[in-house]
């Protein structure tokens, strides 16, 4: 096991949750002129799904009745704000938007007990909304090459930053009304909520008078389409297909645990739909060993070892990592992780959501590719295979090879590394951790890891070749 830096002490959530708080404020710090360097490069990125939206209409022009109008209601609104509004409005704007969404969709993720294969699924289609929105409100404003209101009217003083590319649509509104359509499509029962969270978003720029209020209707349009397509996107993906088989039985085969409730967990996630890989079976791992043979009983053996003498900090490694019902899961633990990173070095918002939807797709296939070779060898898992064995955290309720979090950690750490180069060697590291962590808890053998790690690592590669041409300046 590679040596645990700071960032893998049980401590680290806060550390990231403060970074991605100070992040939210610190990002909006940006020169005007990178600001439109960055709207023209990413004008150049490829969507995931929203490809094709149709253009929105020109800002009001310079000079006409229609530009007075809203830049009266804008310094209207500003006569009016209060510091309190300012600030709960900034944190609407720039990268900190991206961080908002996610603590949006991870909140749901532990109340409602999503358990990690749905998870990395909707973290998917909610970071590929923004990723998608972000790149048609940049090519609006690359088009329309509208001057922002303080350009227009000396009287507004914006509340942050902005050039002139990127005021109209206000690229915030576009997000916003992306992720609310992805929001409300994936939690139904929350639709209002997340309705009065976009309204507060969409305000945002005004408040801060960074956008005229047409410029927040283009972006809303922008992110109607764009929401609208991720949402037929996921109906489409074969996330709704029942399982109508029966779980198998003979030697070495996985059963439910006696305590279990309901049948296994997403035996059909195998079969959905990939962002990167070209199906799930794709990179179906080769056959583990097999029950009884001297290789496995070598893994039997060095589970019941490694469990019956855990350090203190094995069990901490363990307990860190277990991510179980509750939580915000293996695929939300690195997404905080990301978002810290992200805080960390004030990415700006279209960095902000590439690095988020790119990890989003390499998580989801991970666990696609996962579920679907866990679904072709239905494994047992060393609690059901070993005699009298209990393991450390409770074993979750589906096969044993391969490991779910070690698939998606490899993955999530060759994204990250792409992204945040300095870091490579510290989350791949955090990876291997991660993927140990599951043998000290007693629910996977070795060969689960390990098989696990490679095939994630591959998905990370793919992931970040598809990344590769969007680099901005």
């Amino acid at each position: 096991m590679p040596s645990a830096d700071r960032r893998a002490r049980p401590d680290r959530r806060m550390a990231l949750l403060a970074l991605a708080v100070i992040g939210s404020l610190a990002a909006l710090v940006v020169a005007p002129a990178v600001l439109r360097d960055e709207a023209m490069a990413v004008s150049r990125w490829t969507p995931f799904v929203a490809s094709d939206i149709p253009p929105v209409a020109p800002p009001p022009a310079a000079g006409s009745d229609e530009e007075r109008r809203q830049l009266d209601e804008l310094l209207a609104i500003q006569a009016a704000r209060t510091s309190d509004e300012v600030a709960a409005a900034v944190r609407w704007l720039g990268a900190g938007v991206v961080g908002r969404w996610n603590d949006v969709l991870l909140g749901r993720i532990r109340e409602d007990k999503t358990n990690p294969v749905r998870a990395s699924r909707n973290l998917a289609l909610l970071n590929v909304a923004m990723y998608d929105a972000v790149i048609a409100a940049c090519r609006a404003q690359v088009a329309t090459s509208s001057a922002a209101p303080h350009e227009r009217d000396g009287r507004i003083s914006p509340a942050v930053p902005v050039a002139a590319r990127a005021s109209y649509p206000s690229a915030e509104a576009a997000v916003a009304t992306a992720a609310e359509a992805v929001l409300s499509y994936l939690y139904p029962g929350r639709a209002r909520e997340f309705e009065g969270l976009a309204l507060e978003a969409r305000h945002a720029p005004l408040l801060a008078g960074t956008s005229l209020p047409a410029g927040v209707e283009a972006g809303t349009t922008i992110g109607r389409a764009v929401g609208a397509a991720v949402v037929a996107r996921g109906k489409a993906d074969g996330s709704t297909a029942v399982w109508r088989g029966t779980v198998p039985t003979g030697e070495g085969a996985w059963q439910p645990a006696p305590t279990a409730v309901g049948g296994p967990i997403e035996p059909m996630a195998g079969t959905w739909r990939t962002w990167i890989l070209s199906s799930g079976s794709e990179l179906r791992a080769p056959p583990p060993p097999t029950p009884g043979s001297p290789e496995w009983q070598r893994e039997a053996d060095e589970v019941v070892r490694i469990t019956a003498d855990l350090t203190d900090k094995q069990v901490q490694i363990a307990r860190f990592w277990a991510d179980g019902s509750g939580t915000e899961t293996p695929p939300g633990h690195w997404a905080r992780i990301a978002l810290g990173l992200i805080a960390r070095d004030r990415l700006s918002l279209a960095q902000s959501a590439r690095t988020m939807a790119h990890l989003g797709v390499a998580q989801a296939d991970a666990f696609i590719a996962c579920w679907e070779t866990k679904y072709y060898y239905w494994t047992g898992r060393p609690t059901g295979l070993i005699k009298g064995f209990a393991s450390t955290i409770i074993t979750p309720n589906f096969p044993s090879y391969t490991s779910g979090h070690s698939t998606q950690s490899g993955a999530a750490a060759v994204v990250l590394g792409y992204f945040f180069p300095f870091d490579a060697g510290r989350l791949e590291a955090m990876a291997e951790e991660a993927a140990v962590s599951r043998l000290y808890a007693g629910i996977h053998f070795r060969s689960d890891n390990e098989a696990g790690l490679r095939i994630g690592r591959e998905i990370g590669r793919r992931t970040v070749e598809r990344a590769g041409g969007g680099s901005i300046l």
